[in-house]
């Protein structure tokens, strides 16, 4: 006779397994079954899908009346703003309650989309007041992910950061928004100034919502607390930047590197779509439309993956793409469609512009959109995997701190190459930088060179409440 489980023998070999016995759909089951969390995912679900719009910010601002160098000095502005606050934003997120930090995060990057829904090319002032609040909300950053990953069980870290990851295939909604509106017959700056409100709007609600229906989580265990000030700030973040270098000393070197190639990338990469490869802006969003639909199924897929194998051979395969999407993006200029001239006329037969699916230039910036995405999943679950909870919010600031420096040196100098030689210089460097980085993810590994476990002994009192979390006992798997 065939035996039978129970819905709650089911749910107690759920409890007790490791993901490497579980399907997905179980891993995000238990994930998803805090509650808490859920609620805060929908949040982070809802800031992710509106910030695609920030893929837009160069073209908005150069048909605005903005020069090319002063876009890179906005972009930097912005960046280093981020750079200061990131710095403190980890020391507050591991002393201070992480989710009414969330809640100003929310309402900070509210103003700011509201701000640059209203500013103009001769108002340049106004610029400078939208774009510094853009990078103050980085004073609280850390917080909120600090909150989510102190309710996730390390084990399921990687099916966790790729739901959240998946948030930013929800940008399918406003690129939709844009698409129809730009059939309609609206201008880009009109459309952007509207999605800006719109996204400022729902920021505000997603406030709201942290504010009035998530629970606040103790942030030091069994109430102890440190007397908190600026020498212990400094102290603090002196010795999280030494357990980072300790934990990830290549890690650390390949993140500057690959955020400083970004910063190239990311400026010049639109504008070399629109102004020499001659797309125009449906296209370009059609484009990044299409894209996002191609990475939802990858971002799902990558957290299980890291879950069940690790993430040395997943990080070079990733990685391994960059510096192929770069060198397709160049070669466009020469070869603009992949397929015969009658292909071209069939798509624009099912959608005017359609044919943009069989250009080179799609296929390049499709491929380098999917593996940022799968890149970041995989660096977050990296530190969510390797990192004591303790200390959560202070590691990801300071590697904050660490991306958004390099990234801030970048798009002042982008903004000059570009004014003088337009893109293909740009592309060139993020080329050769994007194959030295892949040499050295080949030659050494970014795996931590301590086990979390040692890590965590050696926090004595502090480290009490994680063992509760990721104890395999069903019993001891609730936060307080």
């Amino acid at each position: 006779m065939d035996s039978q489980t129970s819905p709650q023998q089911d749910a107690e070999r759920t409890e007790k397994a490791s993901p490497h016995e579980l399907s997905w759909f179980e891993s995000v089951k238990r994930v998803t079954s805090n509650r808490n969390w859920t609620i805060y995912l929908f949040t982070v679900w809802i800031y992710s899908s509106m910030s695609v719009l920030q893929q837009y910010f160069t073209l908005y601002f150069r048909d605005i009346g903005v020069t090319y160098v002063m876009v890179g000095v906005f972009i930097s502005l912005m960046f280093a703003v981020n750079v200061i606050g990131s710095f403190a934003a980890g020391y507050l997120a591991d002393n201070f309650d992480r989710r009414k930090l969330s809640v100003i995060t929310m309402i900070v990057n509210g103003i700011s989309f509201f701000l640059l829904a209203f500013v103009d090319g001769a108002n340049l002032l106004l610029i400078t007041l939208a774009m510094t609040v853009a990078g103050l909300s980085s004073f609280t950053g850390a917080a909120g992910q600090a909150y989510s990953m102190q309710q996730v069980e390390r084990k399921f870290g990687g099916v966790a950061n790729s739901l959240f990851t998946l948030g930013t295939t929800f940008g399918l909604v406003p690129l939709f928004v844009i698409t129809l509106m730009l059939d309609i017959g609206f201008g880009f700056v009109e459309i952007m100034r509207f999605m800006l409100v719109g996204a400022a709007i729902l920021y505000w609600i997603s406030a709201l919502i942290r504010a009035t229906v998530l629970e606040s989580l103790p942030v030091h265990a069994n109430g102890q607390k440190r007397t908190v000030g600026i020498r212990d700030f400094f102290e603090e973040n002196i010795r999280g930047l030494k357990l980072l270098l300790r934990v990830f000393p290549v890690f650390v070197g390949i993140i500057a590197l690959d955020a400083f190639s970004d910063s190239f990338y990311n400026f010049a990469s639109l504008y070399y779509v629109n102004e020499t490869l001659n797309f125009g802006i449906p296209e370009i969003n059609l484009m990044q439309l299409i894209t996002l639909i191609f990475s939802v199924p990858l971002t799902l897929l990558l957290g299980r993956v890291f879950d069940k194998q690790g993430g040395r051979r997943l990080t070079i395969a990733v990685y391994s793409i960059m510096p192929l999407a770069v060198f397709l993006l160049i070669l466009a200029q020469s070869v603009p469609y992949i397929a015969p001239v009658e292909w071209l006329s069939a798509a624009d037969q099912i959608y005017p512009g359609f044919r943009v699916i069989f250009s080179l230039a799609f296929l390049a910036t499709a491929i380098k959109r999917t593996n940022d995405i799968l890149w970041f999943s995989v660096l977050g679950t990296y530190i969510l995997k390797s990192l004591p909870r303790p200390d959560l919010g202070k590691m990801l600031s300071l590697t904050s701190v660490i991306v958004l420096a390099f990234i801030s040196f970048g798009p002042i100098p982008a903004g000059y190459i570009y004014t003088l030689w337009e893109g293909l210089p740009l592309l060139y460097i993020v080329l050769l930088l994007n194959i030295f980085i892949l040499g050295i993810l080949i030659a050494k590994t970014i795996e931590p060179t301590v086990s979390v476990e040692e890590l965590e002994n050696e926090y004595g009192p502090d480290s009490g409440h994680l063992d509760a979390l990721d104890s395999s006992d069903p019993a001891n798997t609730e936060l307080d």
